[in-house]
């Protein structure tokens, strides 16, 4: 709440004190804030200052010199947010293009989505054998290490954006099977987190969604959802479609096939608006009036500039979704009509 830049100077005021005292956590908290400030270029210095003290490493941090002639490692530190290394997995991309090698430490489950998006670059499962990785190139860099050199502004955030790219085999396959059992858009939802602090819309809340008659819903949510599938089904009268042939969980690259076939998702905040978000497909990211760390409290997000977001504003979760509905029934049938399938 309040004043922007106000906002944007105390944040900037607490860092520089938190940079004093080397607290590297409350740096790398400030940089999320500044990250959701749209204040890029500091928040970036912020947590490379952060994570430089505290992550040591016998290679050079990359300092944005040439590197035509020189190898880079690319890895992200860990914070048990997949959907974090997605959004950042975009600034692949510059140094890629721009060194003689590249070599990418990822999250074993996105080895293939970054091998197939980056072709040329070498994906490693993180993990697996980092120190043979590091003896072979001359510099290192975190993603906001390549970040702060081209994405200090909202504008350069927006122009960083790299889709990925899902199995065009797997994609219109799953295409195909839910077609064969369906005519109208393919929509996909999810609707639960991990995250106990988050306020959630109740499954009858979706109702306003399910009842779109000519849409077939399909089922993004993994774990165990057999009773809830059922209260969604009733409410879609049948319309709903879980694909048991997949896991959203474990098998990342097939649940970035099955989203890239459908024509729209409607999502509460989890890692189903990430990958959808880095593909591209039309989407609407259902928001909470609670503090996040990654979104802005309000309008669209510089990390999906063509993503809906839709705030509660503290009204009944099915007047939001009902909203949702009718931006989908515009965006989705036209996507739905250039596939003409």
């Amino acid at each position: 709440m309040g004043n922007r830049d106000e906002i944007i100077k105390r944040t900037l005021e607490a860092a520089e004190i938190a940079e004093d005292e080397g607290d590297t956590d409350k740096m790398r908290k400030f940089s999320d804030a500044l990250v959701r400030l749209e204040a890029y270029e500091r928040a970036w210095e912020f947590y490379v200052l952060a994570v430089g003290s505290s992550q040591q490493s016998p290679i050079c941090q990359w300092d944005g010199s040439d590197l035509a002639e020189r190898s880079i490692l690319v890895t992200y530190v860990p914070r048990n947010s997949i959907g974090e290394e997605l959004r950042l997995s975009r600034f692949i991309s510059p140094v890629a293009q721009r060194a003689r090698r590249c070599i990418v430490l990822a999250e074993p489950r996105l080895v293939p989505l970054l091998r197939r998006t980056f072709p040329g670059v070498d994906v490693h499962p993180r993990g697996a054998d980092d120190d043979a990785a590091l003896a072979e190139v001359e510099f290192t860099a975190y993603y906001q290490t390549i970040a702060a050199h081209h994405a200090r502004t909202a504008d350069e955030m927006r122009r960083s954006f790299v889709p990925l790219l899902p199995d065009p085999s797997r994609v219109a396959s799953i295409r195909q099977r839910y077609r064969s059992v369906s005519h109208g858009p393919l929509i996909g939802i999810s609707w639960w987190s991990r995250t106990k602090r988050k306020d959630l819309p109740d499954l009858k809340d979706w109702a306003p969604l399910l009842r779109w008659n000519n849409a077939s819903i399909v089922c993004l949510q993994h774990g165990d959802i057999e009773s809830d599938v059922q209260v969604l089904e009733d409410l879609a009268s049948g319309r709903v479609i879980r694909d048991t042939e997949i896991d959203q969980f474990a098998d990342l690259d097939g649940f970035a096939a099955q989203i890239a076939a459908l024509d729209g998702v409607v999502s509460i905040s989890n890692t189903t608006i990430d990958i959808a978000g880095m593909l591209g497909v039309p989407t609407v990211h259902l928001r909470d009036d609670k503090f996040s760390r990654t979104w802005p409290p309000s309008g669209p997000s510089s990390w999906y500039p063509g993503m809906a977001f839709l705030y509660r504003q503290h009204r009944p979760w099915s007047d939001v979704v009902a909203e949702a509905t009718m931006h989908l029934e515009r965006v989705a049938l036209g996507n739905l009509q250039h596939r003409h399938v």
